[in-house]
C-alpha cells in the first residue's frame, strides 16, 4: 500500500546561482564619454535600458533546518501499549487485544515453574554496551529485620540497616557494621517473606545502582567477573510480574483493566521461555530492564494505582505453576511491544531481519486515539550542517520520504541539492530511525513513523 502523500514532498528551486559560484551581473553597458545631452533624454535613456534589461533574481536561501513531523513511539512490531488501552477502553478483552496485534495467536493456559531469577545487579550477560555494573554497592535493608545464609547456616542477622557489598578473588563479601562475612554465595532474607518471620514487618531492601526496591523471595549474592552478582529469586507466575513497570497501573481505573491483563498475558509468556535460557555470566534467567521486562520489584505494587496491576497478573493465573499466556501454533511466544504506532504496526522483517509470523502489519487506529498519548504527533529538528554529513551532499535544499513499509514507516529518504543533485539513505525502518534521530537536535526520533519532513 503506497501511503505517501504530498505532505511529504518539499520542493526547492534547484536554480540557485551560488550553487555554480558565481552571482550573475545586470545586464547594460557603461556609457562612454558622449556630447552633452539634454537632462530629459538622458532620463529617458535610463528608463529604457532598465526596462530592457531586468535584474536577476536573488539567490533562494538555503534552509537552516529542516523539521520532522511524526507519530508513535517504539520500533513498531507486536502490540502498541497504547493502542491495546484504547481497545480497552471500546470494550475489548485482553484475549481480542491480543489476537488483534498478534496474527493467529490464541491465550491459553500453560504450566510454569514456580520460580525465576532475576538480576538486579551485576555484571552485564547480554553483551550490550552501556549495560552491567562494575563496582561494589549497598544494599539498605528499612523497616525490618534480615538474615544472610550460607547454606543452611544463618551467617549474620541483624535490624534496618546497611550491608556494604563487594568481591574479593572470587568470593562475595558483606559487611554489616564490624562483621565481614566472605562466601561463593550468601542469601539475603527479609523480615515478612514466607522464608524469614513471616508474620513480622515486612521489610524492604534497596539495592544502590538498582532500580527497584526488594520485598519478594530471597536476593542471592555472588562474584561474577570481580562485580558483586545480586539475583531476586521470586515465583514467576505472581511476584515477578507484580514487579513489570510496563504499562501504567493507572490505566486499570480509566477503562484499561484489559490492556493490563494483555500485558501480564505477554509478560508471563516472555519470562517462561526466558526461563529455559539460564545464563552463567549473571546466574540468572533475566535481567531487570529493557534488555528483557523492565523489572521494579515492589515498586508497581506499591503505588498509588499498584492494585490494578496486581488484580491483572492475578486475573491471568490459576495457580503458582499454572497461567495465561499467549502462543502460536499451541506453543507459548515471545510477544514484542511497544508505546505506541503511527497508524499501523509493522512486519518484523521490516523492522529487523527476520520473519515472525505472528507479528504481521496489522492497522492500528487505536493508539493515536488514545487518551494521554504524547507521541501521538510529535517533532524533531535537523540542521543543515547535520542534514550534509547525513546524506553526503554539499548542501540540502529539501528531503523528503521517497519509499514506506506497508505499516508507513519511512524505508527511504531522498535529499535534493539546490543544484537538483540527489542522495539518498534507505534501511530498516530500526536503521532509519537510528540514522535520522542521531542527526537531530534531540538525538532521537521517537519512530520511524514520518508524517512530513520540511525546510525551515
Amino acid at each position: 500500500m503506497d501511503t505517501r502523500s504530498d505532505t511529504d514532498r518539499i520542493t526547492v528551486d534547484p536554480a540557485s546561482p551560488t550553487e555554480s559560484g558565481r552571482p550573475r551581473k545586470r545586464g547594460g553597458s557603461r556609457p562612454g564619454r558622449r556630447p552633452f545631452r539634454p537632462l530629459a533624454l538622458l532620463a529617458a535613456l535610463v528608463a529604457a535600458t532598465l526596462v530592457a534589461t531586468p535584474a536577476t533574481a536573488a539567490p533562494a536561501a538555503l534552509p537552516d533546518r529542516f523539521v520532522i513531523t511524526g507519530s508513535g513511539y517504539g520500533h513498531g512490531v507486536g502490540m502498541p501499549q497504547y493502542g491495546a488501552y484504547e481497545m480497552s477502553r471500546r470494550g475489548s478483552t485482553a484475549g481480542g487485544i491480543l489476537r488483534h496485534y498478534y496474527q493467529d495467536t490464541a491465550v491459553a493456559n500453560r504450566s510454569t515453574p514456580s520460580l525465576v531469577d532475576v538480576q538486579v545487579y551485576g555484571p552485564d550477560p547480554y553483551s550490550f554496551s552501556g549495560y552491567g555494573d562494575t563496582s561494589a554497592t549497598t544494599i539498605t535493608v528499612r523497616d525490618g529485620a534480615w538474615r544472610l545464609r550460607a547454606g543452611e547456616q544463618t551467617v549474620a542477622s541483624g535490624p534496618a540497616g546497611k550491608l556494604r557489598v563487594w568481591t574479593s578473588r572470587g568470593d562475595v563479601v558483606v559487611r554489616s557494621g564490624d562483621r565481614v562475612i566472605k562466601r561463593d554465595k550468601l542469601v539475603l532474607q527479609l523480615a515478612g517473606t514466607r522464608y524469614f518471620r513471616p508474620d513480622s514487618t515486612r521489610s524492604t531492601a534497596v539495592v544502590d545502582g538498582a532500580h527497584g526496591t526488594y520485598q519478594h523471595g530471597r536476593l542471592v549474592l555472588s562474584a561474577s567477573e570481580g562485580v558483586p552478582n545480586i539475583v531476586n529469586r521470586l515465583r514467576l507466575n505472581s511476584e515477578y510480574l507484580w514487579g513489570l513497570a510496563e504499562m501504567p497501573a493507572s490505566w486499570g481505573a480509566t477503562g484499561g483493566a484489559q490492556a493490563l491483563r494483555a500485558q501480564a498475558i505477554v509478560g508471563r509468556s516472555y519470562a517462561l521461555l526466558k526461563r529455559a535460557d539460564w545464563k552463567r555470566t549473571c546466574r540468572c534467567h533475566l535481567v531487570d530492564d529493557v534488555r528483557d521486562q523492565y523489572f521494579s520489584g515492589n515498586e508497581v505494587a506499591s503505588g498509588f494505582a499498584g492494585v490494578h496491576w496486581v488484580r491483572a497478573v492475578n486475573a491471568t493465573d490459576s495457580s503458582l505453576t499454572n497461567g495465561k499466556v499467549l502462543v502460536h501454533g499451541g506453543r507459548p511466544v515471545a510477544a514484542h511491544y511497544y508505546s505506541s504506532s503511527g497508524g499501523r504496526t509493522a512486519n518484523s522483517e521490516d523492522v529487523w531481519s527476520s520473519v515472525i509470523p505472528y507479528e504481521r502489519s496489522e492497522a492500528d487506529p487505536y493508539s493515536k486515539a488514545a487518551p494521554g498519548n504524547s507521541y501521538a504527533r510529535w517533532t524533531r529538528g535537523i540542521g543543515q550542517a547535520k542534514a550534509q554529513r547525513l546524506f553526503g551532499l554539499g548542501q540540502v535544499a529539501s528531503i523528503r520520504v521517497a519509499d514506506r513499509y506497508s505499516s508507513g514507516q519511512a524505508k527511504t529518504l531522498v535529499a535534493t541539492s539546490p543544484s537538483g543533485r540527489t542522495a539518498r539513505i534507505s534501511g530498516s525502518a530500526d536503521t532509519i530511525r537510528a540514522k535520522v534521530g542521531a542527526a537531530t537536535f534531540a538525538g532521537n526520533v521517537p519512530a520511524a513513523w514520518f508524517t512530513s519532513i520540511r525546510a525551515r
